[in-house]
């Protein structure tokens, strides 16, 4: 799609868009929005895990992923272009958490990985009801050109403990390409690489095949690989995969997410930070059918939601009703944004849910059991004063809940002694909103910093 087509996207109108929104300044009590009364806060353990995590539902079980780096390094030498070049990635553990029977957390290193820096981590729980893992992984060809992890992964738990993960990417290479973006291809930049599998997501279609939106950059050394990297999109059938490039060339495909229409077509709501148009984009399957099949002009539509940079993470859900919607930080106005679409196509004027501080770092959306949509995130400060310079005694992880067209911004953690609510994850269980979340703190004589995983629960 080109500048002139997503100009016009952005503009679309629709004789019946979804309805302004307002917001209540004040911040509520944790009581706001039906959870009355405290949250409970329970211990994820796994080290210093939290990093980018994800939740899953399935009936009333909920859990959680996330990353955890280590002190480890691992060595490694490449020469790009004929220059080496030594460098020592960390190893991050992948972490997945969920309650027993007895409601107490429980949590485990599913696999250990290279990172130069943390990429995501997907979560979804199959048809059978079993968690299942997306994770980038070092593929059976290391890269070339970069150090660190450089393939898509997958892996489920079976009686009680994760599989063997199955290699899903072998380097840039894809079995099918949409014809709308073909163009972007030009100097054979396409499908050429072996780097990628970056920023996982996952989910499952009505038939329980496992859908995976990830980013391939290509070489991964050169700023022409990021401003140039397509998203890529895994399709399950049976015990095969196949990969059909979804955004072609154009940079794409950080903090992917993905969700279902009610007609069971998948949707990938993802960030494009180096490309010629940054901005959040959503690419949607509107035709259903084979891998050459959505090759079509047509079968996929991208669109562009939000234009500028962004921070870290996505929220995005899909409800019953097909009702899109969309939350991310705003690094223009230091705002969390929202927006949604009751097509997929015409989209209302972004509002700002908190409007106090530096506010909605990392969102994560999720529906609540009435269809209406939730966002946890961190709030860094109570002030717009040194923006992104996130203050211990004002900050903190909130939860905004949305009744009718009124936001309700409430906190739900917010100690002054640390650094409380990054990376929040949301779900809701029995009616109930249960948040993932990280928490740090630095000793004020050895300057070590403390990073653990927990997760509040509202009563």
């Amino acid at each position: 799609m080109g500048a002139l087509a997503l100009v016009s996207a952005l503009l679309a109108c629709s004789s019946n868009p979804p309805p302004p929104a307002t917001v209540t300044k004040p911040d509520a009590t944790s009581g706001a929005g039906g959870d009355a009364g405290a949250y409970t806060f329970k211990s994820l353990g796994c080290g210093a895990a939290g990093t980018q995590s994800v939740a899953a539902v399935s009936g009333t079980t909920v859990a959680f992923a996330s990353l955890a780096q280590t002190t480890t390094p691992q060595a490694c030498t490449i020469s790009p272009l004929g220059s080496t070049n030594t460098s020592k990635p960390y190893v991050w553990n992948i972490c997945y958490a969920a309650a027993d029977s007895g409601g107490n957390y429980t949590s485990q290193v599913v696999t250990s990985q290279p990172y130069l820096g943390p990429t995501g981590v997907g979560l979804a729980f199959n048809a059978e009801g079993s968690p299942t893992i997306a994770f980038t992984g070092v593929g059976s060809t290391p890269p070339a050109e970069t150090c660190g992890s450089n393939d898509l992964f997958v892996t489920s738990m079976q009686a009680g403990a994760f599989s063997t993960p199955v290699q899903v990417s072998n380097g840039s290479q894809s079995g099918g390409l949409i014809a709308s973006q073909q163009g972007n291809c030009s100097q054979n930049i396409c499908d050429l690489g072996d780097t990628t599998g970056f920023w996982p997501a996952i989910g499952f279609d009505p038939s329980g095949n496992a859908m995976m939106p990830f980013r391939d950059i290509h070489y991964g050394f050169a700023a022409d690989d990021f401003a140039k990297s397509d998203v890529e999109f895994a399709e399950q059938s049976g015990g095969s995969y196949s990969i059909l490039t979804i955004d072609v060339s154009r940079g794409g495909g950080t903090y992917n997410r993905i969700a279902f229409s009610p007609e069971g077509l998948p949707a990938v709501l993802q960030f494009n930070a180096k490309g010629q148009l940054p901005g959040v984009y959503i690419d949607r399957e509107v035709t259903g059918g084979s891998l050459s099949a959505q090759e079509a002009t047509g079968a996929w539509v991208a669109q562009q939601l939000s234009t500028g940079q962004i921070d870290e993470q996505l929220g995005f859900a899909i409800n019953s009703k097909g009702l899109y919607s969309v939350a991310y930080y705003d690094m223009g106005s230091t705002r969390l944004l929202y927006t949604e679409s009751t097509d997929g196509t015409t989209w209302s004027t972004p509002v700002s849910v908190d409007l106090n501080g530096d506010t909605g770092h990392y969102p994560s959306l999720a529906f609540d059991a009435d269809g209406n949509p939730a966002i946890a995130y961190y709030r860094c400060s109570a002030t717009l004063q040194n923006v992104g310079n996130c203050d211990p005694a004002s900050d903190g992880l909130y939860l905004a809940r949305r009744t009718g067209t009124t936001w309700v911004p409430a906190v739900v953690s917010a100690n002054p002694s640390v650094r409380d609510g990054m990376y929040p994850a949301l779900a809701f269980v029995n009616g109930k909103p249960v948040i993932a979340f990280q928490q740090s703190s630095v000793d004020a004589i050895s300057q070590t910093t403390t990073i653990t995983w927990w997760v509040a629960e509202a009563p």
